[in-house]
């Protein structure tokens, strides 16, 4: 197990840098990053000439801010595709999105929180504040009650000890004992619904992806406003809908306890 003597600080540093741009859509300045990371700005100009040359940031021309650059996008796409359950589930999760007209998220489970690795949007469907690479908090959403839903009911209270459990919306749950009521609810019906407990004005449902051995390895969504996420819609025609995905997509990575009807 690593400690902190066991980093190497010039990598640390680096990567650090890379995080602060990552959360700066526009950019920073040199003094900007040398004042948040408490380093001389002749330090930060080195890291930036590195990062630069090796083009995973780049430069601004009209503002001279430093942002993110495309070669991150080749390292994503790598990690992207090591993740069989994202390269067996994108074919149905963009059939599912054709059918619904709403947003389709997948997402898997990171440590405490749930995290986007896939986002299917369709012409008409509403715009999200949502991005692959986005992390949330498994309490309040769809997929990540779906994550927690087979989990032991002491890891359950584990991590919400860690992360807290708090309100997003008026509807959110905000207690142990209810957030497991609602999971034993979700493990029975073999869905389980955000119902504008995370986003206002926003709806979801979802549904587990097991794989071979019936194992939760990931969990996908359909979203969209409430006037067309409508409670009655979602508990009649979408959970239907998204129980059949949901053992397509588990079939297709091998498991095999129920046929596809």
């Amino acid at each position: 197990m690593s400690t902190r003597k066991d980093v190497v600080q010039s990598v640390d540093r680096a990567l650090t840098l890379l995080e602060y741009l990552a959360d700066e859509p526009e950019g920073l300045g040199v003094t900007e990053l040398s004042n948040r990371m408490d380093l001389p700005k002749s330090t930060i100009h080195r890291f930036l000439k590195t990062l630069l040359e090796r083009q995973y940031i780049r430069q601004n021309p009209k503002t001279g801010q430093y942002q993110l650059g495309l070669r991150l996008l080749y390292l994503s796409g790598s990690l992207m595709d090591q993740l069989d359950v994202r390269k067996v589930a994108l074919p149905y999760l963009e059939a599912l999105g054709k059918e619904t007209n709403e947003v389709i998220h997948l997402c898997v489970r990171d440590g405490d929180e749930a995290v986007y690795v896939e986002k299917v949007e369709g012409d008409n469907t509403i715009r999200m504040y949502s991005k692959v690479g986005n992390r949330v908090l498994m309490h309040c959403t769809a997929v990540g009650k779906v994550l927690l839903s087979e989990l032991p009911e002491d890891e359950i209270a584990a991590i919400m000890a860690r992360t807290g459990m708090p309100a997003k919306t008026k509807q959110t749950i905000t207690d142990l004992k209810t957030l497991l009521t609602e999971l034993a609810k979700v493990r029975s019906q073999g869905f389980a619904i955000d119902n504008v407990e995370h986003e206002e004005g926003i709806r979801c449902i979802g549904a587990p992806i097991r794989n071979y051995e019936g194992e939760i390895v990931a969990a996908f969504s359909i979203s969209g406003p409430t006037f067309r996420m409508t409670e009655e819609r979602v508990k009649t025609e979408l959970s239907s809908i998204i129980k059949h995905y949901a053992l397509l997509i588990s079939n297709a990575l091998g498991y095999v306890a129920a046929e596809v009807t």
